[in-house]
């Protein structure tokens, strides 16, 4: 059997353009899944009457109050 040159370089150029089309296809999936569940935008939320907060105060539960003049 000879070696071919032509047909290695073709059958690299084919296999690198299918899984190239396979990624491409796979990718748009994967988009598609991901801006299905999206989280809602500060503009949807303020048309449903709600806030977007990114972070709460946090208030201990079991520690008494502390006077302004202690804590320092």
């Amino acid at each position: 059997m000879r070696f071919d040159w032509v047909n290695l370089l073709a059958t690299v150029i084919f296999v690198s353009i299918v899984v190239t089309l396979i990624l491409a296809v796979a990718s748009y999936f994967a988009y598609k899944l991901r801006e299905a569940r999206r989280p809602k935008t500060a503009a949807e939320l303020r048309q449903e009457g709600q806030s977007k907060v990114f972070f709460e105060a946090y208030e201990p539960k079991d520690a008494a109050p502390v006077a302004a003049a202690e804590k320092v």
